[in-house]
């Protein structure tokens, strides 16, 4: 049945869904779908846009261990900068990189030292996009549902899968298997949000190589608790369901 509503509605609809039903059982989500839970991917927490040197004084002063740092356009001395820290970092255009831009990092086998690069052409237009090159590129915007995994397959190694984009946790887990049988490195993302979509999403990192779920974390009025991030590490609620509640 298509309900046709928006990603967001059908997923908070999906996801509540999935509490109740766990609840009812007296089951956890990874348990009622038979998910591995015992080691899960560590989260990259957001650098945002900014001055280059500050944002590398982020990094050196986080506790966290992976990085996802945005940027605007491509400055090549930026790049060699966070090449150089040896940490582990991604980039995340936000679709600002011009096609000589992408054909520059995807020539440079140093750029095989960034996690992945996320979204770097606007949406629909990632035709000059090389999957077999020293590039980890990752579609965000560009992977919106089950449909787009096919036709991403020459350009893509990567997808960004996030609940608030493809539905909720049934069209994710969806997307994971595909995927998966399609060879694609999968990450578990989210948008800015609280506990309540965190801890949805974060019961799916035991399925994927990369997680960025600092939603919550990059908040003050979280009004939830229940699985969350802690320094990059992912801790699983205990409870049933989704393992939320309101404080």
């Amino acid at each position: 049945m298509n309900l046709n509503l928006h990603p967001f509605l059908l997923s908070a609809l999906d996801c509540a869904y999935w509490d109740l039903f766990g609840k009812l059982e007296n089951k956890s989500f990874t348990e009622l779908n038979n998910l591995p839970s015992d080691h899960l991917v560590e989260s990259s927490i957001t650098i945002s846009v900014g001055e280059i040197d500050h944002q590398i004084e982020k990094i050196e002063k986080s506790s966290w261990n992976k990085f996802k740092v945005k940027c605007k356009g491509l400055n090549k001395n930026n790049v060699e900068k966070l090449l150089k820290l040896n940490r582990h970092i991604a980039l995340d255009s936000n679709a600002s990189f011009t096609d000589e831009d992408c054909i520059w990092l995807q020539e440079n086998d140093e750029v095989q030292k960034f996690s992945y690069l996320e979204q770097p052409r606007p949406i629909d237009d990632y035709g000059i996009l090389e999957k077999q090159s020293f590039a980890n590129w990752m579609a965000d915007e560009d992977c919106q549902n089950l449909d787009s995994l096919d036709k991403l397959i020459p350009y893509y190694k990567s997808i960004n899968i996030k609940l608030m984009k493809c539905g909720g946790l049934t069209p994710a887990l969806e997307m994971i298997r595909k995927a998966r049988a399609l060879n694609y490195k999968i990450m578990i993302g989210c948008m800015t949000e609280s506990t309540v979509g965190i801890s949805a999403a974060c019961n799916l990192t035991g399925m994927a190589d990369y997680a960025d779920l600092d939603g919550a974390n990059l908040i003050s009025n979280d009004y939830a608790v229940g699985s969350f991030v802690k320094n990059g590490k992912i801790i699983l609620s205990s409870e049933s369901g989704l393992g939320i509640m309101i404080k």
